[in-house]
């Protein structure tokens, strides 16, 4: 606040105080008097400061009722902090005083101490001091602190003066206010009893504490026979609910006015339609609410006029029910037409230039709509129906179509009761034709693609399945799944997701014929229907062609992806009428697609419901097996070549079936992967491996296998460490192997994981290495701690081309200073070639089977020094 305001806002304080110019108050006279005995002072003072004055309230050892302000020592005093005095030990060395006139002059000051007094913060009104002809160099801070203690006294007396100053007022405006309230009652018993309206003062509760006498006159009741009542016990049923809405809303204070209309009850038990007004009364001094007002108005005559004419304009809006809608008058003898200029203008047209004759209109009408709206005339004209109505399409100048809801009725007839005449009205009707289209559309269509949605796609199939029984004809259904929609929809969040999809059904769309359909069904799962096949050899192009055009890189804002799809293919013809048999055989179909390495097609065949069921019962066991433990670890020993010791093991996976007994790893780890029971069970699998290890001598490392499926979910890295920690394995004992279909799925997000493994001091292996298609262009992108050689080429080690493979994975090794694994040596014939020709390690049942954990530890003491060349 500037000093302006803060002073006018000091003032009006001082002024709202009223103590100005009051008689002398003997106990603040005292406190002075204690002041002068206590500080061995002549001279001490109340005094409140006004615009150019100082006014003394209190005193001792001064005479007089006011001073100039200008000069005054309290003019500084006001100026500091409530509460804290301001000293002047001796006014003659401070620059701000020595020219005072009450230094100068009379009382001729030496000594001066003051304490602000405030009633409001920041805003002090005056001073309490004391004042001496001589100096004072020995006032302590204790004596500071007890003159402060004194201003204190002081103003608890101001705020007791306030306190009855305002107390008085409130008592002065409620005498006041009541005095209004009796003159106002005056006035409105006086309004209330000369009004034909019936004027009605209720309390909060609704309870009726005053009805004027012009009740009887119109509800036919005398006033006394209404008091007590509430409204609601006269009101219509059909109005009660809503108009007691109203009634809360006035008496909890929620609305001060409320206008209503309603029926009432007369005492001769008819119902009168009352204009309702009803205001809020409150306290005038509290301003709380005390009741309400209201003023009955009866208006049924009114209403039934005003009834009269809405009915007579409900009537009129039939045939123009909005400023924009036109008006025909159609003259059926002569077949002149008469249009309003408005739906002239609104099909483009100027005054003139359509010719006013039906021909004219007829000619403008759809072709495809005419038929319906002359068959629906026809039956206005011969009785059938009391009017006409009819939507249809109307040609605008510009060649676009308008939706035109004609409705219209005869007026006139000739004398043998034929249509003389008809009248009508023509709305636009084209925004609501079209959103009625567009929520067709949306209940039939995908909304991030646009393509037939689940509903629409079971429709199309029951049709040409009905179509094929009537032509004897085939047709094919593809179920189609994208391959790695998940790991980008996972690593570059759903917008790419839907990006992609968007794409994707794009690409769709321009692989099949017209007449086909593509569908999405939800996720990355489509739907084919092919009509009129030739031979399976035209479906299978059809599906080489929709892997081809999904297969094409797709760049997701500079992220480019590569894609799948996986398609099973049910063929349908006149003598399938179950359109579930028909997809359940197409859905069965992709899971063999699948099976069978994916971006791939399969068509039905007949026993694939046998092997999907028996695929299932796995998974089931599947799942107990995992919550019995019924799954254990075997490992195979990893041996070095320059050594002949056992330098690590690769941990692999075994289910003994309670019924079945054992059961491949080659058949139930695909069924893990397909359905994500991987990554329980790949959790496991690390923290037993990491267990199991930690009991080993720590030269010898564990090596595990991690799935695809794994690196998709984003708590590997998590998992793995758990498992450190639990099993207290070190992580350089750790070795991690994957395969280049994992490299394949995503690259950067995978290559980000691994590095982040490794700089943990997890070891990662390149498993089966030499059989992808990329392998080179990976080992460039990410350096590896080992590669494995596939089995198959150590089998076939004899033979020139795996020779020259394996010596060819050695040689980069080398240069990648990479360690080189053997897989699956079986022989001393095959040991002795990978020893010729560089591999580093080697594992194999040359060594014998897999070992649990404990013999492992024997094995290796055993067989220390097998190898040493």
């Amino acid at each position: 606040m500037d000093q302006t305001a803060s002073e006018a806002e000091r003032l009006s304080a001082l002024r709202e105080l009223s103590i100005l110019r009051t008689e002398y108050e003997p106990h603040l006279d005292a406190v002075c008097r204690t002041a002068c005995h206590l500080f061995a002072v002549p001279m001490a003072l109340l005094l409140f400061v006004d615009e150019a004055a100082i006014w003394f309230k209190a005193q001792c050892g001064v005479m007089g009722d006011e001073i100039a302000r200008e000069g005054a020592f309290c003019d500084l005093t006001i100026q500091g902090q409530a509460g804290r005095a301001l000293v002047f030990r001796d006014l003659l060395s401070d620059a701000r005083t020595i020219e005072s006139p009450l230094v100068t002059g009379e009382p001729h000051a030496r000594f001066y101490a003051g304490v602000p007094l405030s009633l409001k913060s920041g805003l002090n009104i005056g001073t309490f001091c004391i004042m001496d002809t001589v100096p004072r160099p020995d006032f302590t801070d204790a004596r500071i602190r007890q003159l402060e203690d004194l201003a204190l006294i002081v103003e608890a007396h101001l705020r007791l003066h306030q306190a009855h100053v305002r107390s008085e007022g409130e008592s002065a405006a409620r005498e006041k206010a009541e005095l209004a309230t009796r003159q106002s009652e005056h006035r409105f018993r006086l309004l209330a009893e000369t009004t034909t309206d019936v004027i009605i003062l209720s309390d909060l509760d609704t309870r009726r504490l005053y009805v004027s006498p012009s009740a009887e006159a119109v509800l036919g009741f005398p006033p006394m026979e209404l008091i007590g009542t509430t409204p609601l016990d006269f009101v219509h049923p059909d109005d009660a609910e809503a108009y007691e809405r109203v009634l809360n809303d006035l008496t909890s204070a929620r609305i001060n006015h409320a206008s209503t209309c309603q029926r009432y009850r007369h005492k001769d038990g008819t119902w009168l339609t009352m204009e309702v007004a009803q205001s809020l009364a409150r306290d005038p001094v509290s301003g709380l609410p005390t009741g309400y007002v209201t003023s009955l108005r009866d208006v049924t005559h009114r209403k039934a006029t005003e009834d009269a004419l809405r009915l007579s304009e409900e009537r009129l809006a039939l045939a123009l029910e909005s400023g924009g809608d036109g008006l025909w008058d159609w003259n059926v003898t002569t077949g002149k037409v008469q249009l309003s200029s408005h739906w002239l203008s609104l099909l483009g047209y100027r005054s003139g230039e359509l010719a006013p004759h039906i021909s004219s209109w007829q000619d403008l009408v759809h072709p495809d709509d005419a038929l319906r709206s002359q068959k629906l005339l026809f039956e206005h004209f011969n009785g059938l129906n009391a009017s006409y109505e009819c939507e249809y399409r109307v040609r605008a100048k510009d060649g676009n179509y308008i939706w035109t809801l004609a409705r219209g009725k005869v007026v006139k007839t000739t004398e043998d009761r034929h249509p003389a005449r008809m009248v009508g009205t023509l709305i636009d009707i084209t925004h609501r034709k079209e959103s009625e289209q567009r929520i067709a559309f949306m209940a039939h269509h995908d909304a991030l693609t646009g393509l037939p949605n689940r509903t629409l796609f079971w429709e199309c199939l029951n049709q040409e399945i009905a179509r094929a029984a009537r032509q004897r004809g085939t047709f094919a259904v593809f179920a189609c799944d994208l391959d790695r929609f998940k790991s980008v929809n996972d690593s570059l969040g759903h917008p790419a997701g839907d990006a992609l999809l968007r794409i994707v059904a794009k690409r769709l769309t321009s692989t099949i014929r017209e007449g086909d359909t593509v569908a999405r069904l939800g996720g990355d799962e489509f739907a084919f229907i092919l009509r009129e096949l030739d031979a399976s050899h035209d479906v299978m192009q059809m599906a080489s062609r929709i892997i081809e055009a999904v297969s094409q890189p797709i760049n997701l804002d500079s992220h480019l992806v590569t894609i799948g799809a996986s398609i099973g293919i049910a063929i349908g013809g006149d003598d399938d009428s179950d359109a579930d048999r028909i997809f359940k055989h197409a859905d069965i179909a992709l899971y063999r697609a699948k099976a069978g390495g994916r971006n791939t097609h399969r068509f039905y065949e007949d026993g694939m419901d046998a092997d999907v069921s028996a695929r299932n019962r796995l998974e089931n066991d599947m799942r107990l097996a995992i919550k019995r433990g019924e799954f254990h670890l075997l490992y195979q020993p990893i041996v070095s070549l320059s050594g002949g010791n056992v330098i690590g093991c690769e941990a692999l996976t075994r289910w003994q079936h309670p019924h079945r007994g054992a059961i491949s790893p080659a058949e139930f780890i695909p069924v893990a992967e397909e359905t994500g029971l991987i990554v329980s069970l790949g959790a496991w699998v690390l923290r037993e491996a990491c267990l199991a290890a930690a009991s080993w001598p720590d030269h010898i490392s564990v090596s595990v296998n991690v799935s695809g499926v794994q690196f998709q979910q984003s708590g590997l890295e998590d998992t793995i460490m758990m498992a450190l920690s639990d099993s207290g394995l070190a992580p350089h004992r750790l070795e991690i192997e994957i395969t280049e279909s994992v490299l394949m799925q995503d690259f950067e997000a995978v290559s980000k994981t691994l590095r982040r493994l490794r700089n943990l001091g997890v070891s990662v292996a390149l498993d089966d290495f030499g059989t992808g298609y990329s392998s080179l262009s990976y080992l460039h992108k990410f350096k590896f701690d080992r590669l494995k050689i596939d089995s198959s080429f150590i089998r076939q080690i004899e033979k020139p081309d795996a020779m020259a493979i394996v010596r060819a994975i050695v040689g980069l090794g080398r240069h990648l200073e990479t360690g080189i694994t053997a897989e699956g040596v079986e022989t001393e014939r095959q040991l002795e070639y990978v020893r010729n020709e560089g591999c580093t390690d080697v594992q194999g049942f040359i060594f014998g089977e897999a070992i649990s954990s404990s013999a492992l530890i024997d094995f290796a003491t055993d067989k220390r020094r097998l190898l040493v060349a």
